[in-house]
């Protein structure tokens, strides 16, 4: 009995990789795009993810024979391109607003990067 993690190809966060843990246990660091099966102790088991920098997901239980897909957070994305193009509309505009704009992408940055990934369960068998 096997469980498939999938990392969804994105753009965003594409060269990073993510580490990928079994309760508390390194499985191992997934790139773009790229799939891990693994067999666990029991017949559920705990999985999250962590990025370089300390971003994370949420944490989820799977079942044997199930496929687990990493994507990435939708508001995570959203809220990093609308903070870089406040940084050079304010930049263009007065060095002040910069400066604003910078502190607010910041403290956007790291409200969004404490959930980068979600993971989602899907119920097939893996194959």
């Amino acid at each position: 009995m096997t469980i498939k993690v999938t990392r969804q190809k994105n753009f965003y966060g594409g060269l990073t990789r993510i580490k990928l843990y079994a309760g508390d246990q390194s499985l191992t660091k997934l790139r773009n795009g790229e799939t891990y099966e693994f067999e666990p102790d029991s017949n559920f088991v705990n999985i999250r993810t962590t990025v370089q920098g300390g971003g994370y997901s949420n944490k989820i239980e799977v079942k044997d024979d199930s496929s687990v897909t990493i994507s990435v957070n939708p508001v995570t994305k959203t809220l990093y391109f609308i903070g870089v193009l406040s940084i050079i509309l304010a930049l263009l505009v007065k060095f002040e607003f910069f400066i604003v704009s910078s502190i607010v992408f910041v403290t956007m940055a790291i409200t969004a990067f404490n959930k980068s990934h979600i993971l989602n369960v899907d119920n097939e068998p893996v194959k």
